[in-house]
């Protein structure tokens, strides 16, 4: 349900006292399909969405508000209408779903901003739920084998989508310091996969020949979107306080990973360190991933799933094996679809026919007694066209009155029976017919 700030705030009396979630970023996968779940539960007696584009998904009984997250608004709908809960997940994890700015925008400001509106002494919030990614870590070859959630990296991030998550990360712990009564939790996703999100691993893995880095072979975790939105969906429901790294049971090696996916690995030999390695995927046009990425390709990421299993209590359902191959079996299924697909005649072509001036004529009687249609063609001037025209208006009036003379049968000559000397004989001109042939 689509509606306003004021129109909301005007109903929340009609509304049964029971727990009232604000999900932001429904206008993509993550707050989309939370809102979605959330639904089904009982418990939840009003969900409001927010995001600058409408949701991605039909939703029953969600209210969504068009608004940013970056302008105060945000707090006047949280204490209009008694929001308990807060769930960001809006904050981008993959860099190339927006330009760097927006992405910047998106994450600090938007989450400094949303995290501003539930502060203060008459907020309702209890429950703050922020979606991070296992990117925060970073990507090194010094790396430990299992990121721990209490765990830093040893230097400063080496590109801004990592700064801009420890920004966000630190109003975050900054909260949860000023607001001992608000049950904060932090998620962490590691690599996910599945049928409906598009990831980086995604986009990498639907290449028929994938490319990596040559000499490197990293351990990596993934995780199924199911078992992702399960997991938001579990501590949304659960007030739990902490940090949690989420993510497939199991590591993986890259090359496990492509041939699982029964695809081509294609190692390509850089020239020396990440830096170059990117760019000399970039320059032959193998890939175009951001360079975050291409040290995960390189050194890649494990993390530790204790706190996950123990303290939150949640489980996916499938390993990092299982979602490896199960993302393989949807992709090749929806190719043998694809591919079984019947041609549609698009829109697009019949409005280009449209441009191009063709239209159908009513139909007319040949001489045959048939019906026939003809096709009206609209002739568009080019530029060639137009040259040629002015070259036939250029020439002398003769020229041009001996081109629409109509032309005059020609008289029958005996056929000579002796043999041209040279064929570069100038042809003799034809005489047109006396008066006595004609008639």
């Amino acid at each position: 349900m689509f509606g306003t700030i004021d129109a909301l705030l005007r109903e929340v009396s009609t509304v049964a006292q029971g727990r009232r979630i604000l999900v932001t970023g429904v206008s993509r996968f993550w707050g989309a399909e939370l809102a979605r779940r959330l639904e089904a539960d009982p418990g939840v007696e009003q969900i409001v969405a927010v995001d600058t584009e409408g949701p991605i998904r039909q939703l029953a009984r969600t209210d969504f508000v068009r608004a940013d997250i970056r302008h105060s608004l945000v707090g006047k709908l949280i204490r209009g209408l008694g929001i308990d809960t807060v769930v960001h997940a809006g904050l981008i994890v993959d860099p190339q779903q927006a330009g760097g700015r927006t992405v910047h925008e998106t994450n600090v400001i938007g989450t400094m901003n949303l995290i501003a509106a539930c502060s203060g002494a008459d907020s309702p919030v209890r429950q703050l739920i922020v979606k991070s990614s296992t990117a925060v870590y970073g990507s090194e070859p010094d790396d430990p084998s299992f990121w721990t959630e209490d765990m830093r990296r040893r230097g400063p991030a080496r590109d801004g989508f990592t700064g801009d998550l420890d920004e966000v990360e630190s109003y975050v712990r900054d909260y949860e310091m000023r607001h001992p009564d608000v049950a904060v939790t932090l998620l962490r996703f590691g690599n996910v996969l599945g049928d409906v999100l598009d990831s980086p691993f995604a986009r990498l893995f639907d290449r028929a020949v994938v490319p990596t880095v040559f000499g490197f072979d990293p351990r990596l975790q993934f995780l199924d979107e199911d078992d992702a939105i399960a997991a938001l969906t579990h501590a949304t429901l659960n007030k739990c306080r902490g940090t949690y790294n989420v993510a497939g049971a199991g590591v993986v090696v890259l090359s496990q990973a492509i041939a699982l996916m029964g695809k081509i690995n294609a190692p390509v030999i850089p020239f020396v360190g990440g830096t170059m390695a990117l760019r000399f995927l970039e320059r032959f046009g193998l890939v175009d991933f951001p360079p975050e990425f291409v040290r995960l390709l390189q050194h890649g990421r494990v993390v530790d799933t204790t706190r996950l299993h123990v303290e939150l209590g949640f489980h996916p359902q499938r390993t990092t094996m299982e979602a490896v191959a199960a993302h393989g079996r949807q992709r090749r299924a929806r190719g043998v679809l694809d591919a079984e697909a019947p041609y549609r005649y698009e829109a697009e072509l019949e409005e280009f026919l449209r441009s191009r001036g063709q239209r159908d004529e009513p139909a007319s009687t040949n001489a045959n007694g048939r019906r026939s249609r003809r096709r009206r063609t609209t002739t568009v001037a080019t530029a060639s066209a137009a040259k040629r025209t002015a070259r036939r208006t250029s020439k002398p009036a003769s020229a041009s009155r001996k081109a629409t003379a109509p032309r005059q049968a020609p008289t029958r000559r005996k056929p000579s029976t002796t043999p041209r000397k040279s064929s570069a004989r100038p042809r003799r001109a034809r005489s047109a017919p006396d008066a006595d042939a004609s008639a």
